[in-house]
């Protein structure tokens, strides 16, 4: 049987406005953070949770990203490893994060000692807080409430939009195709005669008072 590969939704981002008004609805710096990281690196849920103190190098402004493969040929499973840039804004969070996790008892090495299901429930919460209800096209998409992937998918978008390479874009998001990767573009086009039509429309409606 063919697989079918599922329709990805295009509409189903963030503009860069709304994340920070879902930043500023959190009410404590692990819950800013869980919204900031993915925003500004495009990782996944599963990576975000799997990031460890030690990985996170504040010089280099990097992040080393692990992910556990299964070859295909003997079905053992291989570690790949990424390194993601970050800005540093968020390092500086990071360290505010880390300061007042203190507070608590664990003393482990995750960065994040939480699972996916709790990272969902307080995405829905600040969802709803910040009036952001439903996201993307009800037709398409697979997560309507607001979901740690809608801010990778708005990563890249606004990374495509500001003119990042697909190449370079592949590499961040750990994609293992730039076919993958260059769904992006399909939005890039959208955008760009959305841009395209507003300039006509505005030289036309100049033409008429003339």
């Amino acid at each position: 049987m063919t697989q079918v590969t599922p329709i990805r939704d295009l509409r189903a981002y963030l503009l860069p406005e709304k994340v920070e008004r879902l930043i500023a609805t959190t009410t404590n710096p692990r819950d800013a953070l869980l919204i900031r990281i993915p925003w500004r690196t495009g990782v996944r849920v599963s990576e975000l949770i799997g990031i460890r103190i030690q990985d996170i190098d504040f010089g280099s402004r990097g992040i080393i990203i692990k992910v556990q493969k299964m070859r295909k040929r003997d079905g053992k499973a291989i570690e790949r490893r990424r390194v993601v840039p970050i800005d540093q804004g968020t390092l500086e969070m990071v360290k505010d994060y880390l300061e007042w996790r203190k507070q608590f008892p664990y003393k482990g090495d995750l960065l994040f000692p939480i699972t996916r299901q709790r990272v969902d429930q307080i995405y829905w919460k600040l969802g709803r807080r910040a009036g952001i209800k439903e996201i993307g096209d009800p037709a398409i998409s697979q997560h309507r409430k607001l979901h740690p992937h809608h801010l990778r998918h708005s990563f890249a978008i606004h990374c495509i939009k500001r003119g990042m390479t697909i190449e370079r874009l592949q590499k961040i998001l750990g994609h293992s195709s730039p076919t993958t990767t260059s769904v992006y573009l399909q939005y890039s086009l959208k955008d760009l005669h959305e841009d395209y039509d507003r300039v006509w429309e505005e030289d036309e409606g100049t033409e008429t008072k003339d």
